[in-house]
């Protein structure tokens, strides 16, 4: 436990998942674009163009389940309009483009999500590390992520299965849904369930029916967890939802792509009382 006679500026770190304990769905996302010559960010363009009414928003509200997904995403990311939004993003950033040229994709949903999903199976140690750290000196932990859950009949579960066995037969190690294999030199990867288990609490965009940046599900996260926002440390890898957290009063830390150890390294100064939330390996 860290030093009783100080009192604590914060009681409560919330980590994202995506991008800051595991791996970024973005990275499947640009896989899919390098594999089938899409110019790089096109789905991303495509995704954010559907807005909050987008297949992908409705799957981590929990609108619609995840076969219903599938046939929505792919219609929405092969809409030729999206051509046109990809257009004026190229523009805007000085890409060379041709709208007249290019032929809007057909795109395959499912076949894009699981490579997506299959990025955020990869724990990322360091975080890891750093959760349980903070668990075991006294902080409350948990976890606030735009989801969505796996459909509990065994159809569903199969569909876990075959993304994280995927996802295996690339790294090299195997997995079950329900726990986590790997050597200790190389990528770990867990299931939902397990990943679970890392945290005090497990707050979900798919359960709750918000998710980030919505200001609503910030402060519901803090209720959850028996906090006042001021109490609050925030991870998170989008610029979006760690504005929207700080207008809300919580106090953030941007996880840059491949660089968790900064992140933690930052989260460790603002902590104080000497808490060390990684190992001098962790450092190297």
């Amino acid at each position: 436990m860290a030093s009783s006679g100080q009192e604590r500026r914060f009681k409560a770190v919330f980590f994202d998942i995506g991008g800051v304990v595991v791996g970024s769905p973005f990275s499947g996302i640009a896989a899919y674009e390098k594999q089938h010559s899409l110019p790089v960010n096109y789905l991303n363009v495509a995704i954010m163009r559907a807005g909050s009414n987008g297949a992908f928003q409705k799957l981590e509200r929990g609108e619609i389940d995840l076969w219903t997904f599938y046939d929505a995403f792919s219609e929405q990311l092969s809409d030729p309009l999206n051509v046109a939004a990809y257009a004026k993003y190229a523009q805007l950033r000085g890409k060379a483009f041709d709208e007249t040229t290019f032929r809007a994709p057909s795109v395959n949903g499912r076949e894009l999500f699981h490579q997506m999903m299959g990025q955020a199976a990869v724990v990322i140690p360091s975080m890891v590390q750093a959760i349980a750290a903070l668990r075991s000196s006294g902080y409350t932990v948990a976890a606030l992520t735009n989801n969505f859950n796996y459909p509990s009949d065994e159809r569903g579960q199969r569909e876990q299965e075959l993304i994280l066995q995927g996802t295996a037969q690339h790294l090299t190690t195997a997995t079950s849904s329900s726990g986590t294999i790997g050597s200790n030199n190389g990528p770990l990867i867990m299931g939902q369930d397990q990943l679970k288990t890392l945290f005090d609490h497990y707050i979900e965009s798919a359960i709750l029916g918000l998710r980030k940046p919505d200001p609503m599900i910030y402060k519901k996260a803090c209720e959850i967890v028996g906090v006042q926002p001021s109490d609050v440390v925030f991870l998170d890898d989008i610029g979006a939802n760690l504005k929207s957290a700080q207008n809300v009063g919580l106090t953030t830390i941007r996880v840059e792509l491949g660089k968790p150890e900064k992140a933690i390294a930052q989260l460790e100064q603002l902590l104080g009382s000497g808490i060390k939330l990684l190992s001098s390996e962790s450092k190297l």
